[in-house]
């Protein structure tokens, strides 16, 4: 179960797989005509008109954007001590990248250690340090924000340690660092939008979101809108997501909704149930990620009694979120972007690092997941690249 956001409980924290998202830079036309029927993404399948600008978008959402990493030889650098901080090995949000990573990093013949925080942002700056003493070549940290351990990545930065960031935003962005000083050694290659602007990149991943929701409804979409602010990456997905709705001329978002980490589960659940009851005319329902889908708006939505008219847009898509979907239980599609993948990736770009190389270009992406798109008859979705093949060929160890 994805729970990583129980570590946002009082500062910016990120969450997996939304800021490893590629840009959508298509705008659908909202439609005059009225929605209804079953909130699938499929226009045919919305009771409402679609335009042929929103087909446009269906077409780019379910077609994603992930692509093949750079295949160019990188090889391994040998004899390498990485340490990976984990955001808590006990959230699939976390263990999943960062057990990728463990992976990787033993294909390169690195000794590896994860340093596991438990979901407690108070633990964040002993794990960096433990590295540091541990006279760690490379630091990869999940899930946390340079702003939490900003010392630690300074005393870093003075040793010649490098560091690289999984799901996590530098000191320098306006938003969790304040615009202060840059100290992460890179960040993973996720393409030229993300590298002049990583916040805006996430942004495009929300938007995208929104997009789908105004074909879904045909661009009347009626929107309880639940999001933790308190998550950097949250922060700006939601942002995204919220300017697609804006430039929809037929569609607003009736109800917002802040929470926490800490009302997770009954209370965040009643208040879904209490703003879909103040709400009769709301047609979709945005979950920031999957936790809250499943531990609170998911049942709500199928304890309202209206989930056949609720299009509901759920988090990161891991295994568990995807049952929901195929068994009808309060979802209707999901954004994937691969964990596992965003793990070697961040192995790749450390090696790269060693090699006093710029990071090779990832291919991660996003790729719309639904009732009848790109699901999977069972378990986890399964990209359509296998990113370890390319990834071990270019080190030299496939």
């Amino acid at each position: 179960m994805s729970i990583r956001l129980l570590r946002s409980l009082s500062r910016p924290r990120t969450l997996a797989t939304a800021a490893a998202v590629a840009a959508l830079s298509v705008t659908a036309a909202c439609s005059s005509s009225s929605s209804g029927g079953n909130p699938t993404v499929q226009p045919t399948d919305t009771g409402a008109a679609v335009t042929p600008a929103a087909n446009s978008v269906l077409d780019a959402v379910y077609k994603g954007t992930l692509a093949s990493p750079d295949p160019a030889s990188r090889p391994a650098v040998k004899g390498k001590n990485l340490w990976i901080i984990s955001g808590g090995q006990s959230s699939e949000s976390s263990s999943v990248p960062v057990n990728a990573a463990q992976e990787a990093a033993k294909k390169l013949g690195w000794t590896v250690h994860i340093y596991d925080t438990q979901l407690n942002p108070a633990n964040d700056a002993t794990g960096v340090s433990q590295a540091i003493a541990a006279h760690a070549d490379g630091i990869i940290l999940d899930a946390i924000d340079c702003s939490f351990v900003k010392s630690q990545l300074e005393q870093a930065k003075s040793q010649g340690i490098l560091t690289v960031p999984i799901y996590a935003y530098d000191c320098n962005d306006p938003y969790s660092g304040k615009g202060g000083q840059a100290l992460f050694s890179a960040f993973i290659n996720y393409g030229p939008i993300a590298a002049k602007n990583l916040g805006a990149f996430a942004e495009k991943y929300g938007f995208a979101q929104g997009q789908a929701a105004i074909a879904a409804t045909g661009g009347h979409a009626k929107v309880v809108f639940f999001n933790d602010t308190q998550v950097t990456v949250l922060h700006y997905t939601g942002t995204g997501f919220l300017n697609a709705i804006k430039q929809c001329s037929g569609c607003s978002v009736v109800k917002s909704i802040d929470f926490t980490g800490l009302q997770l589960g009954p209370q965040l659940q009643q208040m879904a149930t209490s703003a879909l009851l103040q709400h009769p005319e709301a047609n979709v329902v945005k979950s920031p990620f999957t936790a809250a889908t499943l531990l609170s708006i998911g049942p709500a939505v199928v304890q309202s009694g209206n989930a056949s008219k609720l299009f509901v847009m759920g988090g990161e898509g891991f295994a568990d979120e995807l049952n929901l979907l195929r068994n009808h239980q309060g979802v209707n599609a999901v954004m994937i972007s691969p964990s596992d993948w965003t793990g070697w990736a961040a192995v790749d770009t450390m090696n790269s690092l060693f090699q006093h190389k710029t990071p090779a270009y990832s291919g991660l992406g996003w790729q719309l997941v639904d009732g009848t798109h790109n699901l999977p008859a069972s378990g986890a979705w399964v990209p359509p690249v296998d990113f370890k093949a390319i990834y071990a060929k270019a080190w030299g160890v496939g």
